[in-house]
């Protein structure tokens, strides 16, 4: 088993979130303080005395070297201890955070790819030097936490150096980071939910017609109804053709194309609602063919809810429709769905932008989480011809009342 050993001087180290103790390795500091390199070109021009600086405007990785030693009970312990550490160490890929006891406020983004060179003694215990490359940053514990902003405040920098902030937004608009502008498009996705025009008290989202009419023993029909959608491509489209229609009765569909857009419009008539067959279920796919002649298709799935409740003298019925999208062309930017009729409209729909979007200043990269998934939304978000930073001093976030919430993580950093 690992020994802890006594006396102050000895530390420990995190690596990747995992503590060298849990391998009886313990560290002293003696290069934990040293600072990297600035990466500044030096040019003798013929005629002038000295030198020009040329300041790339970056530090350079630096090496730090931990002189450390792991400590045991017994042989067999040693050697085990030894090589779950050396595994532990190499079985890392790229950046990951390094911590130390030293500086117990900073960590660092480092990887290993030194070897491991130990002089054991006794074989009970032994020293070694780790040595990492790390980035130049050390990145503030305190620059981790996220702050709740409202427009028009000011973030106060507690270092000398701009920092590259994570941004969680709710909503769309324009927001202000400083002197640097964010344009978050409102862009619909989702699934559209169709309800009829009779709503039953205190039942939310069901709508109802009297059960007299639908147990009358004979089909009743919703006159018509009508879907129009608004598509947006990466490419140039140059046609658009229409498959796949069953189910309602007498459906018909058209679609067209326009630059980077595609239409459709699908009208249905006599629409039996008094039942919840699911035969009356109608799948609608629009096939988009781009210049290059490659294609896209999207699909409307148009469904019915015939829903008895027992408590009631209605019955509840519902038409929803889903979308769904493959290839370059991104499920509807706008759709509603009408029944001149019953007066059915579209509800509900789902933002491109998630709930939050989260934009990375780092990176230049807008991206929402679902499911464990993480999707690019750098086409929706435009950071403009500069990345935003949090200067030092004060900065000031501002945003349209259509945002909101704003979450900043500052990601403070010194050398």
């Amino acid at each position: 088993m690992a020994v802890a050993p006594t006396g102050n001087i000895f530390k420990a180290l995190s690596f990747d979130n995992v503590s060298s103790r849990t391998y009886g390795v313990y560290i002293t500091g003696e290069a934990v303080y040293n600072a990297p390199e600035r990466e500044v070109e030096m040019i003798s021009i013929p005629g002038r005395n000295g030198a020009f600086a040329l300041d790339k405007g970056r530090f350079e990785n630096i090496e730090v070297t931990y002189p450390a030693g792991i400590f045991a009970d017994s042989e067999t312990n040693f050697a085990d201890a030894i090589s779950e550490f050396r595994n532990f160490l190499c079985s890392r890929n790229g950046y990951v955070r390094l911590q130390d006891e030293y500086n117990p406020n900073e960590y660092r983004m480092a990887i290993y790819k030194s070897g491991l060179e130990v002089e054991p003694a006794q074989l009970k215990a032994g020293e070694f030097e780790i040595t990492f490359d790390c980035k130049p940053q050390r990145f503030l514990m305190s620059g981790e936490t996220p702050m709740e902003i409202t427009s028009g405040e000011n973030i106060l920098n507690p270092t000398l150096f701009e920092a590259q902030p994570l941004l969680a937004v709710k909503g769309y608009g324009t927001m202000q980071v400083g002197g640097y502008n964010i344009e978050l498009q409102n862009v619909a996705l989702g699934s559209i939910t169709l309800l009829a025009s009779k709503r039953i008290t205190g039942t939310s989202g069901k709508w109802g017609f009297p059960s007299s009419v639908v147990n009358s023993g004979n089909p009743e029909y919703l006159a018509k109804a009508e879907a129009n959608a608004l598509f947006q491509s990466s490419k140039i489209l140059k046609s658009a053709e229409v498959t796949g229609t069953s189910g309602y009765v007498n459906i018909s569909t058209e679609a067209s194309v326009s630059g980077l857009n595609g239409y459709l419009t699908i009208a249905m008539n006599d629409i039996e609602y008094a039942t919840a067959d699911s035969s009356k279920n109608c799948s609608v796919t629009v096939t988009f063919t781009a210049q290059d002649d490659t294609t896209a298709s999207v699909t409307f799935n148009f469904y019915a809810i015939y829903d008895r409740l027992p408590t009631s003298d209605y019955d509840t019925f519902e038409i929803k429709a889903t979308q769904s999208a493959s290839g370059f062309v991104n499920t509807a930017l706008s759709s509603n769905i009408t029944l001149t009729s019953s007066e059915l409209t579209a509800v509900s729909t789902a933002s491109a932008l998630g709930d939050p979007s989260y934009i990375d200043c780092e990176m230049g990269e807008a991206y929402k989480r679902l499911g464990g998934r993480i999707f690019s939304l750098n086409s929706y978000v435009d950071l403009g011809s500069d990345l935003p930073v949090l200067s030092t001093g004060n900065t000031t976030i501002t945003y349209d009342n259509t945002i909101t919430e704003v979450k900043v993580t500052p990601r403070w950093w010194k050398v």
